[in-house]
């Protein structure tokens, strides 16, 4: 269910869908459920352990549902870096803009005097695929009708009622059942065909995200983007629109870029440097950061 006047209030291609809160506690089942049924890598059981929450907070108002937002952002953004008279070129994925969203979402709710509260840590993506808002990629990654990929979610707890929604099962793209595409292109064999859940431990989003040095197996030209990696969304083709989305061109000068292989804290930057940094959220890796810049640059300088 997605009231149309919550769709009203969004000018800039987001999306939402409503459900009711008991499904929190159904998803939560759910998940204790495919952990009983699948072999769980140690990040896998981190994040379905200890990063999920599934408890309805104390508010102002009696929660009665979740409202979830798929918010567009570019599919990425060029960057140069300079570094000893040297310009250096990779890509970054850029963030959302949640702020201007959940104003959005604010300003339509109060004029119906409805309320909410962020809702952390809940499961987005499985959240969504249930809920019928969106349906998995045979990379894991959450694909919305007319946005592809291109987004992020973010979650609110609400008083606003809801009796109905479409609940299903998790499941897979229909365009995904007979492609490949993504398993062929993965730098790093993450993607398996094996079974459904990828080896999110083997896959180049998480070694980037890290400041562990990278695995003496990973090839050096797997590298390509400041942290995560695009390769399964850039050719998939349910991003054939999508991926022509690019953001500006984000230029980092020379002490800017020796701040980031420093491993320096956004709160140390300059405020244009941090904004920045922000905008293709770089400030969430620093001991990341460090380490891939240096590896796309030691891939550049190669002869």
């Amino acid at each position: 269910m997605r009231p149309l006047f919550i769709q009203e209030a969004f000018t800039n291609g987001e999306k939402a869908a409503l459900l009711p809160i008991h499904r929190l506690q159904h998803l939560k089942d759910e998940i204790a459920q495919f952990k009983h049924d699948e072999a769980l890598n140690g990040f896998q059981q981190w994040i379905v352990n200890d990063l999920y929450s599934f408890d309805v907070p104390t508010a102002e108002f009696v929660i009665s549902s979740i409202i979830l937002l798929a918010v567009p952002h570019p599919f990425y953004a060029p960057v140069e870096f300079i570094h000893r008279g040297k310009i250096y070129h990779c890509l970054s994925l850029v963030m959302s803009d949640f702020d201007r969203a959940e104003q959005s979402l604010q300003k339509a709710l109060q004029s119906r005097n409805y309320q909410i509260i962020a809702a952390p840590n809940i499961p987005l993506k499985r959240l969504a695929v249930q809920s019928g808002f969106a349906a998995y990629g045979r990379n894991n990654i959450c694909y919305i009708d007319g946005m592809g990929s291109n987004f992020s979610f973010s979650a609110y707890f609400s008083d606003m009622p809801c009796d109905d929604d479409d609940w299903t099962a998790a499941k897979m793209a229909s365009n995904c059942a007979h492609c490949t595409v993504c398993v062929k292109h993965c730098p790093t064999k993450a993607i398996r065909m094996d079974r459904f859940l990828i080896d999110n431990e083997r896959c180049l989003s998480y070694l980037n995200e890290s400041g562990e040095p990278f695995p003496e197996w990973l090839p050096k030209t797997a590298h390509h983007c400041v942290y995560d990696c695009l390769r399964c969304q850039m050719v998939c083709p349910m991003n054939a629109a999508q991926v022509k989305q690019v953001g500006e061109l984000i230029r980092f000068t020379e002490s800017e870029t020796e701040q980031l292989l420093a491993g320096a804290y956004a709160d140390t930057f300059s405020a244009s440097f941090k904004k920045k940094a922000v905008y293709l959220g770089l400030h969430q890796w620093p001991d990341g950061i460090a380490k891939n810049l240096k590896a796309l640059m030691e891939l550049s300088d190669r002869p």
